[in-house]
This record gives structure tokens, C-alpha cells and sequence, in this order.
């Protein structure tokens, strides 16, 4: 049986036909119309983005400068009194024997009541124990600007009996500018600035009462102004001292009598770090004009 032959034209036309289906259905397999769903036992992958961070710096924490030790000197005098916060002297103030009139332990209690009949040792005494104002904890980093302590004026010239022998003439402050007052970290001395009479009452004053006890830290350079000028207004002594916004001062006070109520003070300013004092001492004189309490 003889096979029919396509003609020509019509064989292309086959073959034409055939190259276009497998030329689609290639593109089917590589180009998807819609994305493949996940089968039933396949979760979706999550993609997890990590929040930005910022780039983290070397931050070095200040090292703070060690406490200071207690000095050595003084270890057995807090071991007897926790109370104990220094040692007040004043080296040239000197008995026939050699001693010391002023040459004290210094406390610090809760108020300032506490010590003025106690003695260091805890028991009753007339003479109490000299004591800092109880307003700024001395501690071993930290005390108040103008530190003030406190004494009686015994009638046997022991405790502060003698500071009230400054009010007695230039040549007194000039033989006895320099005092020496320690706290247990640290040694200080201190040179006299002003020495002054004063009443604790408003009556006793022309002027505005001056509550020297008050002053205890100078937050401002006005704090301090007021101080300072009212310590100079009412001092018995001028000198080359100079005193400035940022000093420390150390304040004596106890009782005086020349009227009721009355106290005597002296002021004393902290020796600077290297500072020269070799010139302090013959420049006192009397202050001509300083002002004195209303009754006097």
C-alpha cells in the first residue's frame, strides 16, 4: 500500500506548530504564573531583621582619688571616742613648764549640747570637751568652709580661757598668728585673719546681728563677701593676709565677760598649698576703726 507524501508547505506547517508548544511550555516551567504555595507539612520561613544598633565607644568611668587614711597619731584617741574628729593646738601658747595652754582633742556629736559639761573620756565636767559646730559632719573627704569650734573660758586659763588674751594687743597676735588644727586624715595650719567681741542678741548692736555660727559653707561669692567683710569690720587687728572666695577658715569662739552674753572670736584662715607666710606675722596692726558692740 502505497503512503500518501504531505506537500511541502503543509510539512512546515507541522513542524512550525510543534517548536512553538515545546517553546512554551519550557517558559511555563521556568516563569511561574503565581509563586508555589507551601504544602500543608511545610511552615513558612520567617525572615528575622535585627534592630540597627550604634556603634559602641570605650567609656572610661573617672577613677575617684583613694580616701585618706586616719593619720597613725590619732588612732587611739577615736578608739577611745568615735566622737573624736581632730586635734586643735595653737604651739606657741606656752606654760613656764614647757606645755601647752590649748592642746585639745575635738568633737563632733549630733547637736552641740552634747559635750559642753562632758568631758572626752564620757564622764561630767564643768569644762566640757571642745567641740565643732555640729551643722557639717568633719568626715575624711569633706568639712564646712569656715569650720567653728567651740570652748569654755576657764577660770584656770585651761581650754579657750586664753584665746580671749588676743583682744589684749598687736604685739599678743603677732607672737601667736599660727594654730595648728587637724582633723584625723589630715594636718592644717591656719593663720589668725580677725580676732573680734560680739553680743548673740539683737539689742546688744547697733548694726544687724552678725550670726558668725551661721556661717558655715559660702555656696556663693556673696556668701563669703558677708563674712569676710563682717569678720574685718568688727576685728581688733589689720594685716597683709590676703583671703579670697574658695579659702578655708577655721573660727574660736567662748565666752567673754566683758557683758553679758558676750563672746570673743578669732578667725583663722587655712595656709595654702607652697604659700609664703614668713611675712604675716610683723604686719598686724590695730584696726583704728573697727566696730565694737553697742554696751562697750
Amino acid at each position: 500500500m502505497s503512503q500518501k507524501k504531505l506537500p511541502l508547505k503543509s510539512a512546515l506547517s507541522v513542524l512550525l506548530a510543534a517548536l512553538t508548544l515545546f517553546a512554551l511550555g519550557g517558559c511555563q516551567k521556568e516563569i511561574p504564573d503565581t509563586p508555589p504555595l507551601p504544602s500543608a507539612d511545610t511552615e513558612p520561613t520567617a525572615t528575622v531583621t535585627e534592630p540597627p544598633t550604634l556603634p559602641t565607644e570605650d567609656i572610661t568611668q573617672p577613677t575617684l582619688p583613694p580616701e585618706p587614711e586616719p593619720l597613725e597619731k590619732y588612732l587611739e584617741y577615736y578608739e577611745q571616742n568615735n566622737d573624736f574628729v581632730g586635734w586643735i593646738q595653737i604651739p606657741s601658747l606656752k606654760r613656764s613648764n614647757g606645755e601647752l595652754y590649748i592642746d585639745y582633742p575635738v568633737v563632733q556629736a549630733d547637736d552641740n549640747q552634747e559635750y559642753i559639761d562632758k568631758s572626752f573620756d564620757g564622764e561630767y565636767s564643768r569644762a566640757g570637751t571642745i567641740y565643732a559646730d555640729y551643722k557639717v559632719p568633719i568626715t575624711a573627704t569633706s568639712h564646712a568652709d569656715n569650720i567653728t569650734l567651740y570652748g569654755h573660758s576657764m577660770a584656770d586659763r585651761t581650754f579657750f580661757r586664753m584665746v580671749l588674751d588676743y583682744k589684749s594687743g598687736v604685739d599678743y597676735v603677732k607672737e601667736h598668728y599660727l594654730i595648728n588644727f587637724d582633723t584625723r586624715w589630715e594636718e592644717n595650719q591656719y593663720v589668725v585673719v580677725a580676732c573680734f567681741l560680739i553680743g548673740i542678741y539683737e539689742w546688744q548692736d547697733d548694726e544687724p546681728l552678725f550670726e558668725y555660727f551661721k556661717c558655715r559653707n559660702f555656696e556663693t561669692e556673696e556668701e563669703y563677701n558677708y563674712f569676710y567683710e563682717n569678720i574685718m569690720y568688727r576685728s581688733y587687728y589689720l594685716s597683709d593676709i590676703e583671703c579670697e572666695y574658695g579659702d578655708e577658715f577655721l573660727t574660736l569662739s567662748t565666752c567673754a565677760y566683758d557683758f553679758e552674753d558676750s563672746r570673743f572670736v578669732v578667725v583663722a584662715r587655712k595656709v595654702r598649698e607652697n604659700e609664703d607666710i614668713s611675712g604675716y606675722q610683723d604686719s598686724y596692726v590695730k584696726n583704728p576703726d573697727r566696730h565694737k558692740p553697742s554696751n562697750v
